[in-house]
């Protein structure tokens, strides 16, 4: 099948461009395989994993509220696209959900009209569910981070729940360490792993946001107030947000969460401790003076700034294309 020439219609515009861009954001899947698998799986390691019940509590809460953001925007996704094909089914003639050149005539009789139809929408569904499932994995990776913070301020607070004496001095010591190499482990993983896996396909998204947010607010002032339209170039608005949302609301928790770290080392009890465990508090909470920020292609950062940022932009677009 093959796309008409020659039709202005936003939507079109929109579910082409929105296609278009997904195809650049797996670019970073088809060249590096190994180390995004890595990166996906690296909170599996035996470092991160809970040693309380207090840090189960924190990853459960943690998986909970991911899974109920995730489901959200997925099931928005299908909203928008079924609200994207159905208009068709009730235009006076035999429209379809995009069009298409077919080798046949539609109109001959309603059983091919229908089918014909119902095939489309199949193929505009399956499309927003198929590509729906990257924006969650991405931004779930920095929510894991989020978590292991939590973790890591926990034990920093409660370092004599991790050793068999509290009177232990050396067990506190060695506790701390290990919260060392645990806030180690998790700039490695944000920093060099995320950010060279993902920054290119997170970079894209933005992108192509910014211009299809564009095409939307323009196609939602060229519409009646009150028309079938209207409900479904808001919807896509919605989603088309949530895209970008995603990863910029998680990068924010990253922040917030390494930013409260030395405040987090400065309630617990240092002062109880020898001088050894005073100075590798010290040190951790110096490492720790600069949050945690991750950026995109060095461009920008991941945090709900840049999500206004987009919108103002988006809408100086908007005042120049009319």
């Amino acid at each position: 099948m093959f796309l008409k020439k020659g039709y202005d219609d936003f939507m079109q515009v929109i579910y082409i461009g929105e296609t278009i861009w997904y195809a650049f954001k797996l670019l970073p899947f088809l060249r590096g395989n190994d180390r995004i698998k890595n990166c996906i799986s690296y909170f599996e390691g035996a470092e991160f994993q809970p040693q309380d019940n207090t840090e189960k509590e924190i990853l459960n809460n943690s998986a909970f509220l991911f899974q109920v953001m995730s489901k959200f925007y997925i099931v928005s996704i299908g909203c928008a696209e079924i609200l994207y094909a159905i208009p068709a089914l009730f235009s006076d003639g035999h429209d379809l959900p995009m069009p298409v050149w077919l080798p046949y005539s539609v109109t001959s009789s309603s059983v091919i009209y229908y089918v014909t139809y119902f095939y489309l929408c199949i193929a505009v569904v399956y499309t927003g569910f198929a590509t729906s499932p990257l924006d969650p994995l991405i931004g779930g990776l920095v929510f894991q981070a989020v978590s292991q913070l939590k973790i890591l301020k926990h034990r920093i607070q409660n370092p004599q729940n991790f050793v068999k004496e509290q009177s232990n001095t050396t067990g506190i010591y060695q506790t701390l360490a290990e919260c060392v190499d645990l806030h180690n482990a998790i700039l490695k993983k944000d920093f060099c792993e995320y950010e060279e896996c993902f920054s290119w396909t997170i970079f894209n998204q933005f992108l192509g946001t910014t211009s299809v947010l564009c095409f939307i607010c323009v196609a939602i002032t060229t519409v009646p107030l009150a028309s079938v339209d209207t409900i479904k170039y808001t919807s896509f608005f919605f989603v088309v947000n949530c895209q970008v949302l995603f990863y910029c609301y998680f990068g924010t928790l990253l922040y917030e969460e390494s930013d409260t770290l030395v405040t987090a080392i400065y309630l617990s009890h240092w002062y109880e401790y020898p001088i050894e465990t005073q100075k590798l508090l010290l040190t951790l909470m110096e490492r720790s003076k600069q949050p945690l920020i991750l950026s995109v292609e060095k461009l920008l950062d991941l945090t709900l700034d840049t999500f206004t940022e987009i919108l103002k932009r988006s809408y100086s677009l908007v005042t120049i294309l009319k």
